[in-house]
């Protein structure tokens, strides 16, 4: 039955569901005192605004992304930066493997990013909207590489890297070419993102904060192994981090109002000496 259904369908349910899945089950490993009841109320209440807004504007960016980009890329000079350093990461090849990294690459990585909200919020809301906050000052950044310096995925570039999750299954390959152009690997958002939940869940509990780092490295690899992407996306990707996670703790008071006030502050006192 399953395959019988449109491609789009597959690919959404094989991430779709196991998400899902991944978030019940770390509510219940790092949550258990929590409310599933209180947990939605609280974001009917006011969590939809921060990860609306960090929804919102990941959205416009893949939605710019993939309607325009100059029309040359700038493979080679990350090439000539690297070379092909990224071969290294499929010196061994074997179909399980390659199916753990895509579930990690798919479904690990929405289950971090969004996980570490709740799981901040738990311990104090302050961080976890400044952790919504420097969400989005990454995406943000990110936008002027994606459309000016247009780079493509590292198995487009070098025959020696095999497109090991486009090719795993035809669904993915569908979900995958149908919503991203393939050409805006610098910076790696997949791992920025995944090194910046990791850097705030420091800020939970241990058990936490070693779950969150190990599934961030997992992350990292899963993209240089699967021929996503360089390794200078994901170091350039983490100087992002970086930034952002300095101008988020630099907010006083990280509400949507208050960022705004001190957002208009900062260009009148720069504008208006």
């Amino acid at each position: 039955m399953f395959a019988s259904l449109p491609l789009g369908t597959q690919f959404t349910l094989l991430v779709a569901v196991p998400s899902i899945a991944a978030l019940l089950v770390g509510k219940r490993l790092f949550l258990p005192d929590e409310r599933f009841r209180t947990l939605v109320v609280e974001f009917l209440k006011t969590d939809w605004k921060y990860l609306g807004a960090a929804w919102v504007v990941t959205e416009i960016v893949n939605t710019l992304a993939l309607h325009f980009h100059v029309a040359r890329t700038f493979t080679g000079a990350i090439y000539a930066v690297e070379g092909a350093t990224v071969v290294a990461f499929q010196a061994v090849t074997v179909v399980p493997l390659t199916v753990l990294a895509t579930g990690v690459y798919l479904v690990g990585f929405p289950f971090i990013v969004l996980f570490t909200y709740f799981k901040l919020k738990a311990h104090d809301e302050e961080e976890a909207r400044r952790y919504a906050l420097a969400y989005i000052i990454v995406v943000v950044c990110a936008v002027p590489f994606f459309l000016l310096f247009p780079v493509k995925v590292s198995s487009l570039y070098l025959s020696t890297v095999e497109p090991l999750m486009y090719e795993l299954s035809p669904a993915i390959q569908y979900g995958i070419f149908s919503t991203d152009t393939l050409v805006k690997a610098f910076p790696s958002l997949h791992t920025g993102l995944s090194v910046l939940a990791a850097l705030y869940a420091r800020k939970s509990d241990a058990r936490y904060a070693y779950t969150a780092a190990a599934l961030a490295v997992a992350i990292v690899l899963s993209t240089l192994y699967l021929g996503v992407h360089w390794v200078t996306d994901a170091v350039f990707a983490v100087l992002l981090v970086w930034v952002a996670y300095r101008l988020s703790q630099r907010v006083s008071d990280p509400r949507w109002s208050a960022v705004s006030r001190e957002f208009v502050s900062g260009v009148r006192r720069y504008a208006w000496p």
